[in-house]
C-alpha cells in the first residue's frame, strides 16, 4: 500500500515525530533537547513558519505551527535530518533516528486548534514527567502563559488571541483551559 501524499498546502498543523527502535529515546539529556531547540529556531526562521507551540519529551516531540505552501515538507526534512546528523554524531550511532516519517494534521478551526494546544501543553504530565504543565522546561507553553521567558521563535498568539482582549487576563484563561483536565 502506497504512503499517503503529505498536504504541502499552506495551514496550520499539528506535527509529531518518534524515536526508532534502536533509539530507546530521541531525547537522551538536556544537550540534545537544546540541540534540537536550536535547530527547530534555525529552521522556523529559515522556512518561515509559525511556531506557535512545541514540546519535547524523551522519545517523541509535538510542534503546532503555521505554514506557506511546500514550507512543512521542506522544514521538517531539515530539521530532523540535521538533528538526527547531530544525534547520531553525539551518541556514536549509524542509521536512522525517527522510527517512521512524521505524522502531520491540519488543524480544522479554533476548537481543533485550542484542543492539539493542550493535548501538547499536557503531554508531560501524561508522561508522568512533571504534575503540572507549566513546570516542563522543554515546552513553550510555560512561556505562553507568562510564567518563563519567552524563545523567539514561538509566537502563541493565534492560541492566546481566543481567550480575550487583554493579554495578561488571556493567558490566565488559557492557563485555566490547560488545567481543566
Amino acid at each position: 500500500m502506497p504512503r499517503r501524499k503529505r498536504d504541502k498546502t499552506a495551514g496550520r498543523f499539528h506535527i509529531h515525530a518518534h524515536c526508532v527502535w534502536a533509539a530507546s529515546r530521541l531525547f537522551r539529556d538536556d544537550v540534545d533537547r537544546s540541540v534540537f531547540v536550536r535547530e527547530l529556531a534555525r529552521i522556523t526562521a529559515r522556512v518561515q513558519w509559525t511556531c506557535i507551540a512545541y514540546c519535547l519529551l524523551d522519545t517523541h516531540y509535538h510542534l503546532l505551527v503555521d505554514v506557506d505552501d511546500g514550507a512543512m515538507p521542506a522544514g521538517m526534512q531539515l530539521l530532523n535530518f540535521r538533528y538526527a546528523l547531530m544525534f547520531n554524531g553525539r551518541h556514536r550511532m549509524k542509521g536512522h533516528v525517527f522510527g517512521a516519517r512524521y505524522d502531520a494534521h491540519r488543524i480544522g478551526d479554533e476548537s481543533h486548534l485550542l484542543n492539539v494546544f493542550k493535548y501538547i501543553a499536557v503531554n508531560p504530565v501524561e508522561a508522568g514527567r512533571r504534575r503540572r504543565a507549566e513546570e516542563w522546561p522543554w515546552s513553550s507553553y510555560p512561556s505562553a502563559i507568562g510564567v518563563a521567558e519567552p524563545s523567539s521563535f514561538v509566537d502563541p498568539s493565534a492560541v492566546i488571541e481566543c481567550f480575550g482582549d487583554s493579554d495578561e487576563i488571556a493567558r490566565a484563561r488559557l492557563k485555566r483551559f490547560v488545567d481543566d483536565t
